[in-house]
């Protein structure tokens, strides 16, 4: 479960992630890799649980070993995404819609 999805996705949509997409939107690419995470830590996507390097970081370390590197890799990026817009300040873009 992801915190906030639905200001994540629009955040990221905002910062044109997926405009050039032909085929599949990377956009859901990441809300799917970020409920994958989730799943794996049993735990639930949030600002508290995702804010910062530090946590991608304490996240990928916890799923070294249970995917593989490429998947580990997209994750990730997943994550990166997610901690950018709540250091952009989600909670915002919340109040604005």
């Amino acid at each position: 479960m992801i915190a906030h999805e639905f200001e994540h996705y629009r955040w990221i949509q905002k910062q044109g992630v997926g405009k050039k997409d032909i085929v599949a939107s990377s956009r859901n690419s990441y809300v799917f890799y970020l409920n994958s995470v989730s799943r794996l830590i049993d735990g639930i996507i949030s600002p508290t649980e995702l804010s910062s390097g530090a946590d991608v970081t304490r996240i990928v370390c916890q799923l070294q070993g249970r995917r593989k590197p490429k998947t580990i890799d997209n994750y990730r990026s997943a994550m990166r995404q997610y901690v950018a817009t709540v250091q952009a300040g989600w909670h915002l873009e919340r109040k604005a819609g």
